[in-house]
C-alpha cells in the first residue's frame, strides 16, 4: 500500500501545473514560496489595455 501512495504522488506530481504569475499574486505573501518570489520578481505583466485615472 505504502508504494501504491508513492507512486500515485509521484504521478499527481508529475500532472500538476505550477501556478501562473498572475495566481501567484492572489495568494497571500506570506503563504508563497521563495521560488514562487523569484518568479514574481521575473514577472513583466503583459498589459493590453491601460486604463487612466
Amino acid at each position: 500500500m505504502d508504494e501504491f501512495l508513492t507512486v500515485a504522488k509521484i504521478l499527481k506530481a508529475a500532472t500538476e501545473q505550477p501556478p501562473t504569475e498572475d495566481e501567484l499574486l492572489d495568494k497571500e505573501f506570506d503563504a508563497l514560496t521563495s521560488d514562487e518570489w523569484e518568479r514574481l520578481k521575473r514577472y513583466v505583466p503583459q498589459a493590453k489595455d491601460l486604463v487612466a485615472a
